[in-house]
C-alpha cells in the first residue's frame, strides 16, 4: 500500500514538475492564460465530486476541477501557470450572505456602537452594555469624544428591554445644540432630539402631515417602522449617503466580507432610502475593478412607488434594470416586500396568546396594500422576498402566497420567506407545501433566545426562533444570512448557529430544529445561491460557473459543528484574482 502511495505521489510531483517547465510562473498573466490554484483540500459542493485538490480556471471563469492529473488534457495544449500559495489552504466555493444591506453596514460604521451584545468585527470591539444607567453613561461618554466637526451625532444598538427607556427629553439633556440621531438596535426604530427635529424640518419634513401617523410618538420623538422609513429617513438620505462619509464606511463594509469570505451578497432593499443616492454610492465603492464582492440587488418597490409615486413608475424602472447589469450589481428579477415588523425590537406579528406583556405587533406593510403589491409583481412574473418575522405575519404572507397560486399557478416561482424568527412546525409544513424557500438568520436564537424566553415569549415559544431542521426534512430550501448589521456577516458562524442551536449563555434550544454540518455549510453556498437565483453561476467549485474561493485555514468537515465558529478565513478569490482577507477596521 505505501509502495503504491509513494509511486502515486511521485506521479503528481512529475506533473507538477513538468507543467511548471512547460509553463513558468511569470509575474503578470498572459491574456487567456490557465491558472490552476493548488489546495490541500477543495470542498466543492457538487455531488458528483464533492472533494478535489485542483482548480482550473481562466479569467473570471473554472475550467476544469479534480486533481491536477485529471486536469492534464485541459494544460497540455494551453498556456497555464501553476499556483501553489493554497497548498496548505482548504477551498470552498467563495460563501454567500443572501440577504443584507450594504447600505445599512456602510451606516452602522458611521455610527457608534452601544449595544447589548459584544462584537468584534475584524479585531474592532465592541462590549456589551447592559443597564439604564450604563446605557446612558455610555451615550454621554460616546457623544463627549464624538467628531466635532460632524453635522450629527450618530449611535446604533439601544434595545429598551435591556437599556430602559428613551425620549427626546433625555436626549436634549445630552444635547440641545447638536442634532443627535439614536437608532434601535432593529435599526427600524429611532430616537431624536429636539436639534435633529428641527434640522428635519428644514429638510421639508412637515409633523403636521403625519401627526397622526400610527408608528410615530412626537412627544419622544420616537419612530419605529413606516415612521421611520417613510417619514424619516428620505429627509435624512442626503446626510446619511454623503459620498464623503459613506463611502469609506461602504468600503470598511466590502473589507469586511471579505474578511469573512464572502464574495456574494444580495443587497435585500435596493432603494429603501434613496434609490440615486444609494445606487450611486454602490457604483462608486462596489461597482469598481478592484472590488471582490457582487451584489445582487432587490428592490423594495413599496417603498420605490412612494418615493416615485406611482407603483407603475416603480415596476418601469424595476422592469429596466436588466438592461444595466455589471459583473458587480446584477439584477435577476428579484424584489423585496415588507410584511410584520422587527424582531429586535419585538415588533413581529404573532399569533396568541401574543406577547407576555400584552403590547402588539406592527406592520410594516399593511395586508391590503402587501397583497395588491404582491399579486402585481407574482402576475408580472418576479421573484419575490417578503421580510417576515412572526407566526402571525408568516400567516398573511403564506395566506398571500396561496392565493397568488390559486389564481396564477407558477413552476419554480422561489417565494422567498425572508428571516423566520418566529413560527411552529405547522408553518415550517405549510411553507412546504406551497413550493416556498427560507432565507433565514439563525442568529436570532443565539442572540435573542435567553432574552425573549424571559420577556416577551416565553421558554416554549423562544425555543421556536429560527426553526430550520423542519423545513429542511420537507425538502424546502434554505439559506442563512446576516443582515448585517443585524448579525455579523460571518456565514460560517451563522452556520455554526444553526448547526448547534446554542445561546449565548450556551443553552441549546430545540435540537430537533438543528441542521446537520452539511446542510448548515450548503446554506451559506450552493442553497444561498438558490435563493437569490444564481446557482448555475455560483455556490459551488464547477466547471463553467465563476471562479469565486473563500481559503479557509481548516477543514470545516473535519473541525465539526464545534470548531466551525473558529475556523479563518485566509483570502478570497473573486473571479480569479486573489483578495487578502487581512485588512483591519479602525475605531
Amino acid at each position: 500500500m505505501k509502495r503504491s502511495l509513494n509511486l502515486a505521489r511521485r506521479a503528481v510531483v512529475g506533473v507538477l514538475l513538468s507543467l511548471a517547465l512547460v509553463s513558468p510562473v511569470t509575474a503578470q498573466d498572459q491574456p487567456g492564460e490557465i491558472v490552476v490554484f493548488i489546495a490541500k483540500k477543495i470542498i466543492t459542493m457538487d455531488p458528483t465530486r464533492p472533494t478535489a485538490t485542483a482548480v482550473a480556471t481562466r479569467g473570471r471563469e473554472i475550467l476544469s476541477v479534480g486533481s491536477l492529473v485529471d486536469l492534464e488534457p485541459w494544460l497540455k495544449g494551453h498556456p497555464h501557470k501553476i499556483d501553489t500559495q493554497f497548498k496548505d489552504k482548504v477551498l470552498m466555493p467563495g460563501l454567500i450572505d443572501p440577504h443584507m444591506h450594504p447600505m445599512l453596514g456602510a451606516i452602522a460604521f458611521q455610527n457608534v456602537w452601544i449595544t447589548p451584545e459584544p462584537w468584534n468585527v475584524m479585531g474592532r470591539q465592541t462590549p456589551a452594555t447592559i443597564g439604564e444607567k450604563a446605557y446612558r453613561d455610555a451615550l454621554e461618554a460616546a457623544f463627549a469624544a464624538r467628531k466635532k466637526d460632524a453635522p450629527i451625532f450618530m449611535t446604533w444598538g439601544f434595545s429598551a428591554d435591556t437599556h430602559g427607556e428613551l425620549s427626546r427629553e433625555v436626549l436634549d439633556s445630552i444635547s440641545k445644540d447638536v442634532p443627535i440621531l439614536v437608532l434601535q438596535r432593529s435599526l427600524h426604530e429611532a430616537y431624536i432630539n429636539t436639534p435633529m427635529l428641527v434640522a428635519l424640518k428644514a429638510k421639508g419634513l412637515d409633523e403636521s402631515k403625519f401627526k397622526e401617523h400610527p408608528q410615530i410618538d412626537w412627544t419622544k420623538s420616537h419612530f419605529w417602522e413606516d415612521g421611520l422609513f417613510s417619514v424619516v429617513l428620505p429627509y435624512l438620505a442626503d446626510t446619511l449617503l454623503d459620498p464623503v462619509t459613506v463611502d469609506p464606511a461602504y468600503l470598511k463594509t466590502r473589507d469586511y466580507l471579505t474578511y469573512n469570505g464572502v464574495t456574494t451578497v444580495a443587497d435585500l432593499a435596493t432603494g429603501s432610502t434613496n434609490w440615486d443616492l444609494e445606487m450611486a454610492a454602490l457604483k462608486r465603492t462596489m461597482d469598481t475593478p478592484d472590488s471582490p464582492v457582487r451584489v445582487r440587488l432587490t428592490p423594495d418597490v413599496y417603498k420605490l412607488s412612494i418615493a416615485l409615486k406611482s407603483p407603475e413608475a416603480a415596476m418601469k424602472l424595476v422592469g429596466q434594470l436588466t438592461a444595466h447589469n455589471t459583473n458587480h450589481l446584477i439584477f435577476n428579477n428579484g424584489i423585496k416586500l415588507f410584511a410584520d415588523g422587527a424582531m429586535f425590537s419585538q415588533a413581529m406579528q404573532i399569533s396568541a396568546p401574543g406577547y407576555i406583556d400584552g403590547h402588539h405587533g406592527e406592520w410594516i406593510t399593511p395586508p391590503g396594500p402587501f397583497t395588491e403589491f404582491a399579486g402585481s409583481y407574482w402576475n408580472a412574473g418576479y421573484q419575490i422576498h417578503v421580510h417576515t418575522n412572526g407566526d402571525a405575519g408568516a400567516k398573511m404572507v403564506l395566506d398571500t402566497l396561496q392565493k397568488l397560486q390559486d389564481e396564477k399557478p407558477r413552476v419554480d416561482h422561489r417565494f422567498t420567506v425572508e428571516h423566520y424568527g418566529y413560527a411552529d412546525d405547522g408553518t415550517s409544513r405549510r411553507i412546504a407545501k406551497l413550493g416556498a424557500q427560507v432565507s433565514a438568520n439563525p442568529f436570532y436564537l443565539y442572540d435573542l433566545g435567553d432574552r425573549y424566553a424571559a420577556t416577551g415569549l416565553g421558554t416554549d415559544r423562544a425555543a421556536r426562533i429560527a426553526p430550520l431542521g423542519g423545513l429542511v426534512r420537507r425538502n424546502v430550501n434554505v439559506g442563512l444570512h446576516s443582515d448585517f448589521p443585524m448579525a455579523p456577516a460571518e456565514p460560517l458562524f451563522l452556520a455554526w448557529c444553526a448547526a448547534s442551536r446554542e445561546t449565548i449563555t450556551g443553552k441549546v434550544f430545540t435540537p430537533s430544529e438543528r441542521l446537520t454540518l452539511d446542510e448548515a455549510i450548503r446554506a451559506v453556498t450552493i442553497d444561498a445561491a438558490y435563493v437569490i437565483g444564481v446557482e448555475t453561476e455560483l455556490g459551488s467549485i464547477e466547471a463553467g460557473k465563476l471562479a469565486d474561493f473563500a481559503v479557509l485555514d481548516k477543514d470545516p468537515y473535519e473541525e465539526g459543528v464545534k470548531g466551525l465558529r473558529d475556523i479563518k478565513i485566509w483570502c478570497t478569490v473573486f473571479e480569479g484574482k486573489t483578495y487578502p482577507a487581512k485588512r483591519g477596521i479602525s475605531n
